[in-house]
């Protein structure tokens, strides 16, 4: 039985391997494919003469074969080395990493907004569908996802920064001025981010918690007299949670992608301004080293999404454990 599940988990781990290798191939040949000459962007009209050229090609390696550069290039992230910005020379894995503890506290933040917002919220809603209470939740909800996050980001500048003066419109605070004025300088794009996976997962686990309330056991709750409320956060939170953490996974990923026009929009100095500022100055490397740490992100997160289920219902465990230790049929 253990060389069964040895063999199951090593399966993953290759099928993991196999998508984050598609995933450098693509971060790769996409951008080497773009219009455009790096060496003609760092030496400028004035220094492109054809010599100049020709010398820049050879140094940043341009010269070399694509599939060469690939190979080479992959070899040295496996170890940690994402090469050397073309604009400032300095190692592409040290900026990621000043950067990245930015744009992680500032993702985390908004998905703890969104969460403590979403899951009282579908409580109350999937507790009285189809009340008043349930359809007003509804129409705030669709006019939450109707609003582009940049827009809700303006008007959130315009509220709470410049009419109530509550928070500042941008910068960025580091902890070391405090934890009040740190949190101050996060708090409104956490906000403008959060809105998204806030309606998302409120409408997510409202359908599952409705549909869990039409199981038996939750019939026997309510006959015992418990009130709604109480029977849904203790009878039926954790069977609704599969849809909500798939939601989870999948959001954190993408809004890795949001969190670009966020942090540019307050002048947050995360991983979403610094891929901005790369791409606006054709720093290849750069915007490959980034772009393939965002997407490993995303592989690596809905992959842990996915070990995380047979912890919130045990059932998939029990169903897993048995097709990793099936025997097959010896036909005779």
């Amino acid at each position: 039985m253990s060389w069964q599940l040895a063999g199951h988990l090593l399966l993953r781990l290759l099928r993991l391997a196999a998508v984050l290798l598609v995933v450098s191939m693509l971060c790769f040949f996409s951008l080497n494919l773009l219009p455009g000459d790096p060496a003609r962007s760092i030496l400028g009209i004035a220094g492109s003469s054809p010599e100049a050229l020709a010398h820049m090609r050879h140094e940043l390696g341009l010269d070399q074969p694509v599939l060469t550069r690939y190979l080479d290039w992959l070899k040295n992230a496996l170890s940690g080395d994402l090469g050397r910005s073309y604009v400032n020379n300095q190692p592409v894995s040290s900026v990621i990493v000043d950067r990245v503890p930015v744009t992680i506290e500032l993702i985390v933040l908004s998905q703890l907004i969104a969460l403590a917002a979403a899951i009282p919220t579908a409580v109350i809603a999937a507790a009285r569908r189809g009340s008043g209470v349930d359809r007003g939740i509804s129409l705030g909800i669709f006019g939450v996802l109707s609003t582009p996050n940049f827009v809700a980001g303006f008007i959130l500048i315009y509220l709470f920064a410049v009419q109530l003066q509550i928070f500042p419109a941008n910068g960025y605070s580091p902890l070391s001025d405090g934890l009040d004025v740190h949190l101050g300088s996060l708090i409104l794009p956490a906000l403008a981010l959060a809105g998204g996976p806030f309606a998302l997962y409120q409408r997510v686990l409202r359908a599952d918690l409705v549909e869990t309330y039409s199981q038996e056991f939750m019939s026997v709750a309510r006959a015992k007299g418990i009130a709604p409320t109480r029977a849904a956060f203790r009878h039926a939170m954790r069977p609704s949670l599969l849809g909500l953490t798939t939601s989870v996974g999948v959001t954190v990923g993408t809004l890795i992608g949001a969190d670009v026009i966020i942090e540019s929009l307050f002048s947050i100095p995360g991983l979403g301004s610094e891929l901005v500022h790369a791409v606006g100055s054709r720093d290849y490397v750069e915007v490959q080293g980034i772009v393939l740490v965002i997407a490993t992100a995303f592989v690596l997160i809905n992959a842990l999404v996915d070990l995380v289920y047979p912890l919130i219902d045990p059932r998939l465990r029990s169903a897993r454990r048995a097709r990793a230790t099936r025997v097959p049929d010896v036909v005779a």
